[in-house]
């Protein structure tokens, strides 16, 4: 008799690629509401009612030791918000420059401040973040060019123009671009929040577990080009057993040792 070949499911982890065998998972939600576990050790996030069972779920991020999501969109925030008070401090150092007769100092291209810089290096293929990115860009570039606009009114305007010009240019940077840029910023938070920070749990078939992942990159067939239970490297950890390879990608693709990691699930039980 042929043996059944499953296809594996295809998950990301920290930008790399990991597989599972789709015999072993019944089946894939997006990361629900849960509840803390605990004295659950860390890696062990929280439990959740499935169905009229309650799944327990392990981060493989912190498992295999990277940052947890909810840390990476913590600082992601932290980042907007340091963002916006860039941008504050910097309506209101034009403002004052423009009061006071002095040359403008911070930066005027909107690709050199920290915001321009970020946006112009951030790539993602989810086209909900793309399309609400590119609403930042016209005002944040009207935003800095203001600034070679009051330089030019002062070199340029006659003395009867230049107060009314300054105020012009002053009144449309506080009324329209900064309280645009201020409110884009607010809501690329709940945008990341729900697209790009949004985990999926795989639930394992038979087990109350979940296993958390980034993101779901694919269901496919794929090759074992190289078995690495021996490899040392391996070895140290245990929850990774062969190297697979797609048609479809270029990427290694790493499989998830499913024996070891039920071991590892029963010693959890034991401590929760």
């Amino acid at each position: 008799m042929e043996e059944i070949r499953y296809p594996y499911i295809i998950f990301k982890i920290e930008n790399s690629s990991y597989c599972v065998n789709s015999r072993f998972i019944s089946s894939i939600i997006q990361l629900p509401h849960y509840d803390k576990v605990p004295a659950a050790p860390a890696n062990v996030t929280g439990m959740f009612k499935h169905r009229n069972q309650v799944i327990q779920m392990l981060d493989l991020r912190t498992t295999f030791g990277f940052k947890s999501m909810a840390e990476e969109c913590d600082e992601f925030i932290a980042m907007i918000e340091a963002r916006k008070q860039d941008h504050i401090t910097w309506v209101q150092e034009l403002e004052r420059t423009i009061l006071n007769g002095e040359t403008f100092q911070l930066a005027r291209d909107p690709h050199q401040c920290a915001l321009g810089r970020w946006y112009d290096n951030f790539i993602t293929t989810n086209n909900s973040v793309n399309f609400h990115l590119q609403k930042i860009e016209e005002p944040h570039k009207r935003l800095h060019q203001a600034a070679d606009e009051a330089e030019r009114c002062k070199k340029d305007c006659a003395n009867c123009e230049q107060n009314e010009c300054l105020k012009e240019i002053l009144g449309k940077v506080k009324e329209e671009c900064a309280p645009a840029i201020i409110g884009l910023l607010d809501e690329t938070k709940e945008i990341f929040r729900s697209n790009i920070y949004r985990e999926m749990v795989l639930l394992l078939d038979g087990k109350k577990w979940g296993i958390v992942v980034d993101e779901i990159a694919g269901v496919e067939e794929l090759d074992i080009i190289e078995r690495r239970e021996r490899d040392p490297m391996m070895n140290q950890n245990s929850y990774i057993q062969n190297v697979l390879e797609s048609s479809k990608r270029d990427d290694l693709i790493f499989e998830l040792n499913v024996e070891s990691l039920y071991k590892k699930l029963d010693e959890f039980e034991k401590l929760i």
